[in-house]
C-alpha cells in the first residue's frame, strides 16, 4: 500500500467526523438563513404591494372626490344660471306672446271691420268641423245672421240660428256629437294657452 493511499480507518472517521459535522450544521444554518431570508424578503414585498395598493386606492378616492366635487360646482353654476336666466327668458315670452296676441286682434279686428266679410268668417269656421261630424245648425250673432241672410246665404242642410249671446264675427256650430266652438275671443285663448305652454 503506498504512502499517498488513505484507508478509511476507524481512527480517520474520528477525526474527520467532527468537520463532517461542522459541514452540515453550516449548511443547514445556511439553509435555514437563506429560507428565513427568503420568508422576510416575501413578507416585505408583500407589505410593500399592499402599501402600493392602499396608496393607489387612496390616489383613486382622492380622484373621485376630486371630480365629484368639480361636477357639483358645475351642477351649482348651472343652476345659478338657469336661476339667472329663466326668470328672463319667461318674461320676454310673455311680452312676446301678448304682443303677437294684440297684432293678431289688430288684424282680425280690420279684417272684420267690414261686416260682411266678419259674418262670412264666422260662418266659413263654423262649417270647417269634418263632414263626417254632420254639422246641422250654426249659431251666429244676431247682427251677422241678419247679414247673411239678407245676402242669401244658406248652406245646404245647415241652419243658422241667431243667438244673443255671440259677438260680431263669432259662431258655433253644432253636430250630433256636441258642438264646436267658432267664437274668436276661444281662439285667441287657444293660441295664448299654445304660446305660452299652458295646459288646455
Amino acid at each position: 500500500m503506498s504512502p499517498e493511499t488513505t484507508e478509511a480507518t476507524p481512527f480517520r472517521l474520528a477525526q474527520l467526523a467532527p468537520r463532517i459535522s461542522r459541514e452540515e450544521d453550516r449548511a443547514a444554518g445556511y439553509a435555514e438563513g437563506w429560507a428565513a431570508g427568503a420568508r422576510a424578503a416575501a413578507e416585505q414585498a408583500a407589505q410593500q404591494r399592499a402599501a402600493l395598493a392602499a396608496q393607489h386606492q387612496a390616489g383613486e378616492a382622492r380622484r373621485d372626490a376630486a371630480l365629484a366635487a368639480a361636477v357639483q360646482r358645475l351642477e351649482r353654476a348651472a343652476a345659478a344660471a338657469d336661476a339667472r336666466t329663466a326668470p328672463a327668458v319667461a318674461e320676454v315670452r310673455a311680452v312676446l306672446t301678448t304682443a303677437a296676441l294684440e297684432l293678431a286682434r289688430a288684424v282680425l279686428g280690420a279684417e272684420l271691420s267690414d261686416a260682411e266679410t266678419g259674418a262670412r268668417a264666422a260662418l266659413t269656421r263654423a262649417l270647417s268641423a269634418p263632414a263626417e261630424l254632420g254639422v246641422h245648425t250654426v249659431r251666429l250673432a244676431p247682427a251677422d245672421h241678419a247679414l247673411l241672410s239678407a245676402a242669401g246665404v244658406a248652406p245646404q242642410g245647415v241652419a243658422l240660428v241667431a243667438d244673443p249671446r255671440l259677438q260680431p264675427g263669432d259662431a258655433i256650430s253644432e253636430h250630433p256629437a256636441g258642438y264646436l266652438d267658432a267664437q274668436l275671443a276661444t281662439a285667441m285663448d287657444r293660441a295664448r294657452r299654445a304660446l305660452l305652454g299652458e295646459d288646455a
